[in-house]
């Protein structure tokens, strides 16, 4: 039996009713890329507490919010983005059919299981993937993921560990167990691993640029961008998790603790993202972050979350043996402390509305004589939030002494609150149901 966190059931409500808007089926505020990671949440959230036997009631209403949200999505729009925010909306939709899979097999009659919108979420998430597909290129950097086909070429983590993740996702949960699904997760894979993006610390970079792009001879990435951010750290988790239940390579496994062991012990180091054991974005410090950077860091515990839930059984295709699970099982034990403290952390930043803040690490306690700024490591640039290289970023804040460091900039937002839903449902699924 899972018991729900009360954190979580007050957090998600408040989700569902001060962020939704039912009439269009859609997160008013938010924009297309960072709705389509709204809407994962959603069908994760759904799942969750369809696995609740008192909460199926509430995992119906969710249910019905996420069928909104699939005639509210502005798929027409999204077909003409850039690669990565039509890779969200794939994952999205895999999400939600991992779900409905759930409901089909645990529900008795006469409970509603949503079978019926098994096909039109997958086709949407089909839709959206062979659209990604054309992303894939082999005249720069000897393949691997363009970020968008109408911006000057560039190479980065995100669009990459996207086209992973998605294609082991249509590969295992699609239908069907296509191996051209399964043939591109393990190339985009294999170009991801030796492309040179991770620092020092084993954190990935944001990506390549290509210095000799319009010229002729080699095209390599050659110019990369130190700039680390969370969320780069967190996606390819699930990739890696679902190559390995589809390939049985334990090594895929090994390679996810690697990133995370990489994540957690980054502080004061190069590409820190830790401060305090709790995750911290680097616009978080200097109160710049953009709506972007509200939703790295739910992004990171969403794959985390992924990446940790139990291996399969010997019932499995590819299963995995006691031992093996056992690893696996005690490799995510220990990161008990961490999932915990960052989930506390998080919903320590609500305001009296019950808003989750973005700056889960923010101090309580201001003097005026405080200085909050973000300095970014060398050669780093803080595109998603506005930055320079190297330069420090802050939001001038008169009168500190007594203010809220989470009002700063953009304040709080349906993202950061999201974020912190995203910390507590990795303690339901990783800490309390294990």
């Amino acid at each position: 039996m899972i018991n729900i966190p009360p954190p979580l059931v007050s957090t998600a409500s408040l989700k569902k009713e001060g962020f939704f808007d039912l009439s269009t089926g859609t997160y008013p505020t938010g924009i297309d890329w960072t709705r389509a990671v709204l809407g994962t949440y959603l069908a994760a959230g759904t799942h969750t507490l369809s696995e609740i036997p008192e909460e199926r009631a509430l995992s119906n209403t969710y249910f019905a919010q996420l069928i909104a949200f699939f005639y509210g999505q502005d798929d027409e729009g999204l077909r003409g983005q850039a690669f990565d925010d039509i890779l969200w909306v794939v994952l999205g939709w895999l999400e939600a059919l991992k779900m409905i899979d759930y409901r089909k097999e645990t529900f008795k009659d006469p409970e509603w299981t949503g079978a019926e919108w098994r096909k039109p979420f997958a086709q949407r998430a089909l839709e959206f993937y062979l659209l990604a597909e054309g992303g894939w290129d082999t005249m720069l950097c000897a393949g691997g993921m363009l970020w968008s086909p109408y911006l000057d070429p560039y190479k980065n983590a995100i669009t990459n560990e996207l086209y992973i993740s998605a294609s082991i996702g249509m590969y295992l949960y699609y239908g069907g167990r296509n191996e051209r699904y399964l043939f591109n997760a393990i190339r985009g894979h294999e170009w991801l691993r030796n492309s040179n993006m991770t620092n020092k610390q084993g954190l990935y970079t944001d990506g390549f640029h290509i210095s000799n792009d319009k010229g002729v001879g080699e095209k390599i990435c050659d110019v990369r961008d130190e700039m680390v951010y969370t969320y780069n750290q967190g996606v390819l988790l699930s990739g890696l998790r679902g190559l390995a239940e589809a390939t049985g390579d334990e090594e895929y496994l090994s390679e996810g603790f690697e990133l995370i062991d990489a994540v957690v012990t980054s502080e004061k180091r190069v590409g820190e993202i830790i401060r305090d054991g709790i995750l911290t974005e680097k616009c978080d410090i200097g109160g710049y972050c953009s709506q972007d950077g509200h939703t790295f860091k739910g992004i990171f515990f969403h794959h985390l979350t992924l990446f940790c839930e139990p291996l399969p059984t010997a019932s499995s295709d590819k299963a995995f043996n006691e031992a093996t699970r056992s690893r696996h099982l005690k490799r995510c034990t220990d990161l008990y402390n961490f999932i915990r403290k960052n989930a506390a952390a998080a919903w320590s930043t609500r305001n009296p509305k019950g808003v989750v803040g973005t700056w889960w690490g923010a101090p309580k306690h201001v003097s005026p004589s405080d200085k909050f700024e973000t300095i970014l490591d060398p050669g780093a640039v803080d595109t998603q939030n506005g930055g320079e290289i190297g330069s420090p970023l802050s939001i001038p804040m008169d009168n500190t002494a007594g203010r809220d460091l989470n009002d700063r900039g953009r304040g709080r937002t349906v993202e950061s609150h999201s974020g912190g839903l995203a910390a507590l449902r990795a303690v339901l699924r990783v800490v309390e149901r294990n």
